[in-house]
């Protein structure tokens, strides 16, 4: 009995000092740092800005960036920085299948031995007539501020009418 108690005490202790490990991807933009920055014992609940401000600190990348009201905004990795006039901006892939993050670097907390890639990306800027367009392609899902109402609901309502006409109301 003491020594499963011992071992399950230990065990726990192990675990409250656990370390997690962060590989940080950033394409070949001519930097030092094409394949990739580990950054090695962190908090297992390091954020991945902690992870960034480690590799900035152990001078294995640069970046730079803005705090806002929703976290931190990432501008400019290893010098490249990303123009909002050109409608670029860094995404964040990682996990499993390297998706775009829920989260921000601010607010994301990766897994151990999770890889986290960096990329340079460009949105295409929505013209101004968009809400037109939508209105014509499918008039049921406009976008203008008009409400759509489907054709079941006229249906519905045409036969609430026929039936209370029917019984006299």
């Amino acid at each position: 009995m003491y020594r499963t108690a011992i071992l399950f005490t230990a065990w726990c202790f192990a675990i409250s000092f656990a370390e997690k490990h962060v590989k940080i991807l950033i394409p070949p933009y001519g930097g030092e740092n094409e394949g990739g920055i580990h950054v090695r014992t962190l908090a297992d609940d390091a954020t991945l800005l902690t992870a960034m401000k480690k590799a900035q600190e152990e001078e294995k990348m640069t970046f730079s960036g803005n705090e806002d009201t929703i976290g931190f905004y990432v501008t400019s990795i290893d010098g490249v920085e990303a123009d909002p006039k050109a409608h670029q901006y860094w995404q964040i892939l990682g996990g499993g299948n390297m998706s775009p993050l829920p989260k921000g670097v601010s607010d994301y907390i990766p897994y151990d031995n999770e890889a986290v890639l960096f990329r340079l990306t460009t949105w295409e800027a929505e013209s101004e007539d968009h809400e037109e367009d939508d209105c014509e392609k499918d008039p049921h899902s406009c976008l203008n501020g008009s409400v759509a109402v489907d054709t079941s609901f006229w249906l519905l309502i045409s036969t609430i009418l026929a039936t209370l006409t029917r019984c006299g109301y």
